[in-house]
């Protein structure tokens, strides 16, 4: 299986994307990663590494680079010879089955749009990012792609958040509707509407869910437009990030809280983890036809390699696949 990474994306590339490559190579031993960009840097972080492993790694030499403040539209039309563009179109030949980047997210979005297109019957393709329940994970869908949505939009979001999460967790899952309220009758024209029709597709819905439920596994499918779903996502990654740092703020402050802390390690050790964006590697573009997953711009290594397993994972599942039958069995087309 052939995987293509842009090697130039992120705050801390090539140094983090190689080394997050060969990390992956370790684990995985039937995959071959393409890694897109500028070649004499991508060999020097490839010298630290054992040869052996080596053999699976390539490298596609690119001239342009996507920064994090270019335009996603001017990224689409002027850096075609970028490391982002240039792993989206491996994919688009067949000479990969999904790309990671840790880049620009707008310049991604449009790329993977332009360059795969859409999986046919779908409006819109949608961010799933992924959320960190108590004893599972869980899906926020859509995170940012769409500003403005209709139901059918949510719908289909639904549709498509439900094929991928069934199939990599392996069980039967809930979906709900973002809202200001728990009752049917309230929310916007949208929510209402979605309401509506989420309830006569899905068995599996379980009606709103507000705000302060998200991260309790009360449903596994949290839908909503894109515009809601960023301002979401940005609140928990920012309140979390707050609260981290006020805690290590205050065990500083006594040796009584830093003796406390140090009983308490293992338990914060493991609840930063599973808080931790880096545990599950990155969002899945979902709706496009080839693999395409968004990492976060500050991801290191250990994100780099959870984000190719994501794309390995939806290969070896079959996600795109399943999306289309799923399509076209029911009227969500």
């Amino acid at each position: 299986m052939h995987i293509a990474l842009d090697g130039m994306g992120g705050d801390y590339a090539p140094q983090e994307t190689v080394k997050g490559t060969i990390e992956t190579l370790k684990e995985l031993e039937d995959i071959h990663i393409i890694i897109t960009g500028d070649k004499s840097l991508i060999q020097k972080e490839l010298l630290k590494y054992p040869s052996k492993l080596k053999d699976r790694v390539s490298i596609y030499p690119t001239t342009q680079i996507i920064t994090m403040h270019d335009h996603p539209k001017d990224a689409l039309l002027t850096k075609k010879d970028s490391s982002l563009y240039k792993a989206i179109e491996l994919v688009k030949n067949k000479e990969a089955v999904g790309i990671v980047s840790a880049g620009n997210t707008g310049a991604q979005m449009a790329i993977s749009l332009f360059v795969l297109g859409r999986i046919k019957g779908v409006i819109r393709p949608a961010i799933a990012v992924p959320m960190p329940f108590p004893h599972s994970m869980g899906l926020l869908i859509d995170a940012g792609a769409n500003t403005d949505c209709n139901a059918k939009q949510l719908v289909q979001f639904a549709l498509m958040g439900k094929v991928y999460l069934e199939n990599i967790l392996k069980r039967k899952i809930t979906i709900g509707l973002l809202n200001i309220g728990t009752e049917e009758e309230k929310g916007s024209k949208l929510t209402q509407e979605a309401y509506q029709s989420l309830k006569n597709m899905f068995e599996e819905f379980k009606g709103h869910i507000e705000g302060d439920k998200i991260l309790t596994g009360e449903v596994d499918i949290i839908v909503t437009d894109g515009f809601t779903g960023n301002i979401t996502l940005k609140t928990i990654e920012g309140t979390v990030e707050h609260i981290i740092s006020a805690l290590k703020a205050e065990i500083k402050k006594s040796n009584l809280a830093a003796l406390g802390a140090l009983f308490m390690k293992n338990a914060m050790k493991n609840l930063f983890k599973q808080l931790d964006y880096e545990t599950f590697g990155g969002s899945p573009l979902l709706g496009t036809n080839g693999i395409s997953i968004i990492a976060h711009g500050r991801s290191s290594h250990i994100a780099i390699k959870n984000a190719i397993k994501m794309c390995y994972k939806m290969e070896k599942e079959k996600i795109i696949e399943k999306t289309i039958q799923q399509l076209n069995h029911g009227n969500f087309a």
